[in-house]
């Protein structure tokens, strides 16, 4: 059964209590200690592409080198959401999900895997504002991605369509001075909102930084324009079954992939 912590509770998180309107009560289910970590939030759209999702993965890498006590924040939303919580929990990195429902509820449904894991870990949290029963409603959500942002020094945004519900969280955290970081690549499928957040100051989050010393983008043509006989095309279809089979290659769309180094 979740618990509650008051506004004026020493475990309470510094930084959310700083924000313009924090929750006076907080509902929570997991390790409590873990709000004494230093806190990251990443999220995005929920129909992240290929590209996005290897980025994320990539960043709680890369973060978990510079940040000794990481604890991964999000929405448990699909997509970027749910795939920073995956990555960070396999590499045994704490996790905070923000819900914009009770803790009881478990939204969204595809997600309900995810929600045992983090019940059954030791390095995972649970929080909500919503104390009584408070299922999932369009006006819940920007409450919970002010909490999100609130309770973080930095948000990382992994891709946002023009329309996004991670705009949100990115508008609470312009208020609430937060760093806004944002990834922005050519193989996303939409990141207009993303490409809004840069042109109006946000900073760039670069996909060398993130893929350094870990692979690269390749963009295989085994066929080119030339007419081929027989011998020769079935030569190189074998080249190309060959390539796509490597333990080493992710399939990014649009004839690109990405292979890690050996």
């Amino acid at each position: 059964m979740p618990s509650l912590l008051d506004v004026y509770d020493p475990a309470y998180p510094s930084l959310l209590r700083e924000i313009y309107d924090p929750p006076l009560v907080l509902s929570y289910l997991g390790n409590l200690s873990l709000l004494k970590k230093h806190h990251i939030a990443i999220v995005g759209t929920r129909k992240a592409s290929q590209i996005s999702l290897l980025a994320t993965k990539l960043l709680v890498l890369k973060l978990r080198e510079h940040i000794p006590k990481l604890s991964i924040v999000s929405g448990l939303a699909l997509g970027i959401d749910r795939r920073s919580f995956e990555v960070a929990m396999s590499e045994g990195i704490s996790v905070i999900g923000i819900l914009g429902t009770s803790i009881e509820e478990e939204y969204p449904p595809g997600n309900r895997d995810l929600y045992k894991q983090i019940k059954s870990s030791t390095n995972a949290l649970l929080l909500s504002e919503f104390i009584f029963p408070t299922e999932p409603a369009r006006w819940t959500f920007p409450k919970r991605n002010r909490l999100i942002s609130g309770l973080v020094t930095d948000v990382y945004i992994m891709e946002s369509g023009k329309k996004s519900g991670t705009l949100s969280t990115a508008m609470s955290a312009l208020s609430q001075n937060r760093e806004i970081h944002v990834f922005d690549h050519e193989l996303q499928f939409d990141n207009e909102g993303g490409k809004q957040l840069l042109s109006d100051g946000a900073e760039s989050l670069d996909w060398s930084v993130l893929a350094d010393g870990i692979g690269k983008i390749e963009t295989p043509n085994f066929f080119g324009e030339n007419l081929l006989v027989s011998e020769e095309w079935k030569k190189l279809a074998e080249s190309e079954r060959s390539f796509k089979r490597k333990k080493n290659i992710t399939p990014l769309g649009r004839g690109a992939y990405f292979v890690e180094f050996i």
